[in-house]
């Protein structure tokens, strides 16, 4: 037997000891949940609730009076065809030159901002950029805040090794 292998056996019993004195304990600290009380009332039986039949969720079109072949109808659907292959031909065709925002812009989203709807989109601080400075934390009335800003502002980068350091 080597050397590892008696010291893996000799960890792996002091482990199973530590985890019976463990179990030992905590027996004596958790008491044992107290046994329910069976109950000698007896159940009352539900009254059986009647139940309506299911109506159909599609119904035929001879039943609603419709023609079978209605003209009409291949018609609709024959330009609802045409229109949806359309749409999809042209969503997948190349744009060449530069794109322009307004024929980006998704239908039913409207951007307040102009051009640069990043600028609605984008909140909170500025990257790199105080938010506040030492007058702003001399004027600040609550304690709670002024405390977190003096904190904050104590704050600095750990310069112990390089991050990109591997």
């Amino acid at each position: 037997m080597s050397a590892f292998e008696r010291k893996r056996l000799e960890n792996i019993a002091a482990n199973q000891a530590i985890l019976k004195d463990l179990s030992a304990t905590a027996e004596k600290i958790i008491p044992k949940p107290a046994p329910k009380p069976k109950s000698t009332t007896s159940r009352k039986r539900a009254t059986p609730v009647k139940r309506e039949e299911p109506r159909p969720t599609r119904t035929s079109s001879r039943l609603a009076g419709l023609e079978a072949d209605s003209e009409t109808e291949k018609s609709k659907a024959e330009v609802e065809y045409e229109f949806a292959k359309e749409q999809s031909k042209a969503k997948k065709m190349r744009v060449s030159g530069d794109l322009n925002f307004k024929d980006v812009v998704v239908d039913g989203k409207k951007f307040t901002k102009g051009d640069d709807f990043l600028s609605g989109i984008m909140r909170g601080a500025q990257p790199n950029m105080r938010t506040f400075t030492k007058d702003d934390i001399k004027e600040t009335t609550d304690e709670g805040l002024k405390a977190l800003r003096e904190k904050m502002s104590g704050l600095e980068l750990y310069e112990g090794w390089e991050p990109n350091r591997k």
